[in-house]
């Protein structure tokens, strides 16, 4: 019987995953557990390779991840936490770590990690962007605005920061920024416009 295929794999926790392993045939074999959503798979595999390496912050970042993937969000920031005492120059791991606080229902500790992580790699529109949902789920919706407006900065074509931009700004009463937001997803996602545009209060689209 074939499998069907699961819902999409969110994208920017996978982006912590880019050039991670040593080798060509590493990073092949990394992706294509992250497709197969084999996170088992995934932890194994990174476990077994950082006992041969237990200096490479690599596998680490891995682990945390596939912890991420399975809901293990306790394991998840333990594992991520070592690598960024080790490496405080990794995005990626910072990034996770932040996600896997919010996801961990603590977003006013993801939002100082990710504030921690913003002055790391400044161009990381990726970091803006959970930075954003960390703060949208602390209920700092100023916040969380200028968060997301700096990710769409860094990245105009990024739909997802866009629509969030604009819900966010609608909650605040902006409702320019959110027209200014619905212009950039008709063109860029028209669905993700059409959600975005029914958020808006009657009369106001």
């Amino acid at each position: 019987m074939r499998e069907e295929p699961g819902p999409p794999i969110d994208p920017l926790p996978a982006s912590a995953l880019a050039g991670r392993g040593g080798t060509h045939e590493e990073q092949e074999y990394i992706a294509e557990l992250n497709r197969k959503r084999d996170w088992a798979g995934l932890l194994h595999y990174a476990e077994e390779r950082q006992r041969r390496d237990p200096e490479g912050s690599d596998w680490g970042v891995i682990a945390g991840y596939a912890w991420l993937r399975t809901g293990d969000y306790a394991r998840a920031i333990s594992a991520l936490s070592r690598v960024i005492q080790r490496n405080p120059e990794d995005i990626g791991a910072w990034n996770l770590l932040g996600e896997s606080q919010r996801l961990a229902r603590q977003p006013g500790r993801a939002a100082q990690t990710l504030e921690r992580a913003s002055t790391v790699g400044r161009s990381s529109y990726v970091t803006f962007f959970l930075l954003g949902e960390a703060h949208r789920d602390a209920g700092r919706l100023d916040r969380a605005v200028k968060a997301y407006r700096e990710a769409v900065r860094l990245e105009p074509e990024f739909a997802r920061g866009w629509f969030e931009l604009g819900a966010a700004s609608i909650r605040m009463g902006e409702l320019e920024e959110a027209k200014a937001a619905l212009d950039q997803l008709e063109k860029l996602a028209p669905d993700l416009g059409d959600v975005l545009r029914e958020r808006f209060p009657a009369g106001r689209k």
